[in-house]
């Protein structure tokens, strides 16, 4: 278990609770439409400044959909791809240039709706090995305008969550405030980005995150 005193460090033992925790997921009952499409996307756990956290993108404002939107890396899945877990880790490289070898896939969380129900999105939850430093990320800025941040001991504080209900469903799921100091105008990490990342923290942090 999780000490609700001492920091989160990725150590051995935690990332193998978090791997055993990832075996249970909630089986949400969304809608989708007939035809929706599967994609992926990865929620990146790193070291940053010898800090757990997790990273983001911000989306390029020049994108046809949720343009300037906090987001994980992802997309569709190519005809190419042997898997899902493929597709988010190709789609990562691709955004973020983080290459599929760097990465260790801890698990997977529930499938997901994207807005209007047309895509079947699939978390992977991945442990970047190496420490990285976000600003010295080469991301492709045709698909991102930045990368950033955010310790895991800032995101699980009260004081920088909201909870909200989630579109029109009976879930609520949490809104997660960001320093002010960030790029991009978005303030908040909200809609899908939040609803999983709120989701995985309930499940591999379910000793400090309340």
């Amino acid at each position: 278990m999780l000490s609700k005193t001492l920091p989160i460090i990725f150590d051995v033992p935690t990332i193998a609770l978090f791997e055993k925790r990832l075996l249970n997921v909630p089986n949400y009952k969304f809608k989708f439409k007939p035809d929706a499409k599967d994609a992926a996307v990865l929620v990146p756990l790193c070291l940053v400044n010898k800090k757990p956290s997790v990273l983001f993108t911000v989306r390029n404002l020049h994108m046809r959909t949720h343009r300037g939107e906090i987001s994980f890396p992802g997309g569709k899945a190519d005809l190419s791809d042997t898997s899902l877990e493929m597709t988010a880790l190709r789609e990562t490289t691709e955004e973020i240039g983080i290459a599929s070898s760097a990465i260790d896939i801890l698990g997977q969380y529930s499938v997901v709706p994207n807005k209007n129900g047309s895509l079947r999105v699939h978390p992977f939850v991945g442990l970047i090995r190496q420490e990285i430093d976000p600003a010295t990320l080469n991301f492709n800025p045709d698909e991102v305008s930045s990368v950033f941040s955010l310790p895991l001991e800032y995101l699980i504080q009260p004081s920088v969550r909201e909870i909200r209900g989630f579109r029109d469903s009976q879930h609520k799921y949490t809104i997660f405030k960001i320093p002010d100091d960030l790029p991009g105008e978005e303030r908040e990490i909200w809609g899908l980005t939040s609803f999983i990342m709120d989701g995985i923290f309930r499940r591999i942090l379910n000793d400090v995150y309340q």
